[in-house]
């Protein structure tokens, strides 16, 4: 390459962000001019962002001059202007609503400034705003449930549990999960809990009435992220911004 073009190409990358052939098509359109070509650049940049954002070109153009001409952080900088943080999760990940729902407790854990140790302290998750104390509640227990299986989760907060799923109108799943509890609760009385833990674990999940309770939980489970997602919108002013 011709010292001056180097020099040209040079020039140009240092006063913007451009990928290597993209500067020089740049540079051959416009006769080898860097500050012409920079301006072409700006010009194309800002076109695209009116198109992907429907900002008004001079908004458009004072977010490129602030994101250092970055596409990507302008359009970072522009979600963050127009959505709060749970919007700006559930527009990214709306194809993945359990990983949605993960971040958006993650998120409110970290601004409600919840204590855990291992698992949430049930007793603040009761302290909070309705809408958000029945999000957490379940997302923890059903958390829990899928690390220690349907059996342990019974002994996980189920109160809790149960009235939030009642409060989520999930009525038919709270009734399912009491049922179980007390399919639970007759077994141990019966054997006067002479039984250990395992011997205990294999009796309940031989039990025909209680294997009934487990499946209906499964089959209903599926649905559970699509509510929880769907709660999170429909009471998004009570989630972090």
């Amino acid at each position: 390459m011709d010292p001056t073009d180097t020099q040209a190409l040079q020039q140009l990358r240092s006063a913007i962000p451009i990928g290597l052939r993209h500067a020089l098509a740049l540079l051959e359109r416009c006769a080898g001019d860097p500050q012409q070509a920079a301006e072409c650049y700006k010009a194309e940049l800002l076109q695209v962002l009116v198109d992907k954002s429907g900002l008004p070109a001079e908004q458009a153009r004072a977010h490129l001059h602030n994101a250092g001409y970055d596409l990507n952080r302008a359009l970072s900088a522009i979600e963050q202007m127009r959505y709060s943080l749970t919007e700006r999760i559930l527009r990214k990940h709306h194809q993945d609503k359990g990983r949605a729902l993960d971040l958006i407790a993650q998120a409110l854990e970290t601004a409600e400034q919840l204590p855990r140790q291992y698992w949430l302290d049930f007793a603040q998750l009761e302290q909070l705003p309705p809408a958000t104390r029945c999000f957490m509640v379940l997302h923890e227990w059903l958390a829990f449930e899928d690390w220690e299986g349907f059996d342990c989760a019974l002994h996980f907060h189920l109160p809790q549990a149960i009235a939030q799923f009642r409060h989520l109108q999930r009525d038919a799943l709270a009734d399912t999960l009491d049922q179980a509890d007390q399919r639970q609760q007759q077994l141990r009385a019966a054997h006067g809990g002479s039984e250990g833990a395992v011997e205990f674990a294999v009796r309940i999940n031989q039990d025909p009435l209680f294997n009934i309770c487990q499946q209906r939980f499964s089959e209903q489970r599926p649905h559970l992220d699509e509510c929880l997602y769907a709660w999170v919108e429909r009471h998004i002013e009570q989630f972090p911004a």
